[in-house]
């Protein structure tokens, strides 16, 4: 048997390719999906990335919902759009969500509206959990083949069934003081659609919660790399989708290429080990092809991955250095704000930029904060020391002061909703007995930031850097973020934000006579308030931009077009274009305003450590003089 009939016969009805950004995820989504597609069954191939690229690998235009993949009879691909499905949802149902709080608060009917339009926002994660349990209910495919988002997002998309219980048990709350106050009434209570909304909610969830826990159902395909940064994530992603009890099947190392060094050697060996119950397998190195004849194609050339010992090889290891075209640090300073925020596809060496980035300030003389938002964080690896979710000293700095930080934005916000929590239950504590419908009015207050819109979270660890720097705690910050896809949505939440706190600063306006405002709401006005200067801070060219990082590959160059234009869309400040790990000189990325585009070698081994980022980042010039 084939190899790619090994990992064809092994895999569920629904499989989840998973990953580091830039790995080949969507390459091997659409191979796999295409040779489903021609053993004669019926396919779905969806992408739950924000900035997918699965058109442009598949070659149509995914723009109008699902569609026929060309060169491949009953496949068909979707992209997912978060802005359409919350639409759908709402459109069936908005007026039942109006009821339950109309019911279960004292709001008026433009509060409620307001409450119902803040709560949603960029709830691409929701909504992706919800089509993804619609297609796992409705089986109308064979097989679903879903090309996810990068790992940290990916792992939050996984987790949000139990996000979704407790927006589900908020609004079973509410409805449920509705029915105590009917059996008060009249002594009987009959169900109407309030009620079939929260069973079909509980039902679609519930569903999909018992597929990604069935191996027999689903299960996930790990997309690598030989590389020992993605390795280092890759060991976390398995480890996290144990933790979810979500099977894992394969690991793919992708683009391996024919000579290894020793690091690459140690990198299969370790990766050979992880998830032992998984078949493990190795893909070429190749140029990237699309459509789906070469993404079936690449398939064809899929071996097992052999498990041998490190120790026995002769590690031999290349190494190419472009020369120093720029002294110091020279190239890497002049792109660093006071905020600086490293924005690209996955995959494309973002981190390790940000790592160039922060290390040539610092080395100016500054006191510089490096700073990864991503869910999956790699800045540890990148720098080769332990790195978690407080300031660490970095080492081996000269000049200034660096200090980095892996920052746990979901702990961070869970720590503000506990202390919310604690204060509601203070206050309530202090009230007369009133009832049991002061029990639910307290468990209503108590539960209301379960309707924060995903990525709050991130914004407002973001807003506590952006009060570092007014406080000046540090000259220069650097932010590593999540991909693309994400990025944007961080960009777009400032606005998101202020007008979900000003709806929950209503709603507790409207319990000023049970509870009164107290405590519980000064974090929010602080919050508010921190995330008006950083919006303010972000639209300030002088003081903030983005670096955007690119590969020349023909769906990197495209979603980094989308990127700047988005970027700039959202009246941010687009610093430069890095072109990295290049050989020769890239086709400028064409624009209509004027980018400055540079370029970075490419370096075998690529650059760990304080000291290789160091020397790597002096080898940076200006496309033009390339």
């Amino acid at each position: 048997m084939s190899a790619l009939r090994e990992l064809l016969d092994a895999l569920p009805p629904l499989t989840l390719v998973v990953g580091k950004g830039g790995t080949g995820k969507t390459t091997l989504s659409l191979g796999i999906a295409t040779h489903f597609a021609r053993d004669g069954q019926h396919v779905l191939l969806l992408s739950t990335d924000p900035a997918g690229t699965l058109g442009d690998a598949a070659g149509v235009s995914l723009q109008s919902g699902t569609v026929p993949v060309p060169g491949a009879a009953s496949l068909d691909a979707r992209q997912l759009s978060a802005r359409e499905e919350r639409e759908r949802f709402l459109e069936q149902w908005r007026d039942v969500i109006g009821a339950i709080l109309d019911r279960g608060t004292y709001l008026d009917a433009a509060d409620i509206e307001g409450v119902v339009d803040a709560a949603f926002p960029g709830a691409d994660e929701i909504f992706a959990v919800l089509a993804l349990a619609s297609l796992v209910r409705e089986a109308r495919y064979d097989r679903v083949v879903v090309d996810t988002a990068p790992a940290g997002h990916t792992l939050r998309l996984l987790a949000l069934p139990k996000t979704f219980d407790a927006l589900v048990a908020l609004l079973e709350t509410m409805q449920e003081k509705h029915r105590f106050m009917v059996r008060a009434l009249t002594h009987r209570y009959r169900r109407d659609r309030a009620d079939e909304f929260l069973d079909e909610m509980r039902d679609t969830i519930g569903t999909l919660r018992d597929a990604l826990t069935d191996a027999r159902r689903s299960a996930t395909v790990i997309v690598c790399r030989a590389e020992p940064v993605v390795v280092a994530e890759t060991r976390r992603l398995v480890e996290a989708l144990g933790d979810a009890q979500v099977a894992i099947e394969a690991v793919v190392v992708n683009a391996t290429p024919a000579t290894l060094d020793g690091d690459g050697e140690h990198s299969l060996d370790t990766i050979a080990s992880l998830a032992p119950s998984a078949r493990h397998f190795v893909l070429p190195s190749q140029m990237p092809e699309t459509g789906a004849d070469g993404a079936a194609a690449l398939l064809d050339r899929l071996t097992s991955l052999p498990r041998t010992s490190a120790s026995s090889r002769e590690p031999t290891r290349e190494t190419r250095h472009a020369p120093s075209m720029v002294q110091g640090h020279s190239a890497a300073q002049g792109l660093v704000r006071e905020l600086t925020i490293v924005g690209g596809k996955g995959g494309v060496g973002k981190t390790t930029v940000s790592c160039a980035l922060a290390l040539a300030a610092a080395e100016a003389g500054g006191r510089v904060l490096l700073v990864s938002t991503d869910p999956a964080p790699s800045i540890a690896d990148a720098l080769t020391q332990p790195i978690g979710d407080e300031e660490a000293l970095v080492a081996d700095v000269r000049g200034g002061e660096l200090r980095a930080r892996q920052l746990d934005a979901t702990a961070a916000f869970q720590r503000f909703r506990l202390e919310y929590e604690s204060r509601v239950d203070e206050l309530f504590g202090t009230l007369m007995p009133r009832g049991a419908d002061a029990t639910y009015d307290r468990a209503i207050v108590r539960d209301l930031l379960a309707l924060t819109p995903p990525g709050i979270d991130e914004l407002y660890a973001l807003s506590l850097l952006g009060e570092a720097l007014a406080e000046a705690r540090f000259t220069h910050i650097v932010v590593d973020p999540a991909p693309t896809g994400h990025l944007l949505r961080l960009l777009e939440m400032p606005a998101l934000a202020l007008e979900w706190s000003h709806q929950l600063m209503r709603l507790m306006l409207k319990y000023k006579d049970v509870v009164g405002l107290g405590e519980a709401a000064q974090e929010l006005l602080a919050f508010s308030r921190r995330t008006r200067a950083l919006d303010a801070l972000l639209r300030n060219d002088e003081k903030s931009g983005v670096v955007a990082v690119a590969l020349d590959e023909p769906l990197v160059r495209g979603e980094t077009g989308r990127l700047v234009a988005a970027v700039r869309a959202h009246g941010m400040n687009i610093i430069a274009l890095l072109w990295n790990r290049v050989e020769g000189a890239p086709p400028p990325l064409p624009q209509d305003v004027a980018l400055e585009q540079l370029v970075s070698p490419r370096r075998v081994p690529p650059p760990i450590g304080v000291s290789a980022i160091r020397d790597w980042s002096r080898g940076w010039v200006s496309l033009e003089r390339t």
